[in-house]
């Protein structure tokens, strides 16, 4: 390979890379979503007293589209959730009187660019 084609294969590499670094940094923000940072009930925590609410908190403002709450056998337990509108980070959803037994909550968000985000937090309650 003469001077000249090393040249135009070094051109050729640069613009390469550039245009892979271009696709990184649009991809990486889609990428970064949130999930709830902080949260009055951990997941796998083992509590002695049921919380009258479950008061949780995203990285950023989303817009949160369900929360279900149900036994680990399954069984679906009513709660009084009205979606917010608008975006926000923090929350506060009441819960019904709570026995001793093991409970998942599930949620669901909507990010700013439209992107639905899923989790859960279990918790058990105990005497």
């Amino acid at each position: 390979m003469n001077s000249e084609e090393k040249r135009h294969m070094s051109v050729l590499i640069r613009g390469l890379a550039f245009a892979g670094l271009g696709v990184v940094l649009a991809v990486a923000p889609a990428l970064a979503h949130t999930t709830i940072e902080t949260a009055n009930i951990e997941d796998g925590a083992t509590l002695t007293d049921a919380p009258p609410a479950f008061e949780f908190s995203f990285g950023s403002a989303v817009g949160l589209a369900g929360l279900e709450l149900e036994t680990v056998a399954g069984e679906a337990l009513t709660i009084s959730f009205d979606p917010p509108r608008g975006m926000q980070k923090d929350f506060s959803v009441a819960l019904p009187p709570l026995d001793t037994d093991a409970y998942v909550l599930k949620w669901r968000a909507v990010a700013k660019d439209g992107h639905v985000m899923k989790g859960e937090v279990s918790f058990t309650i105990i005497d």
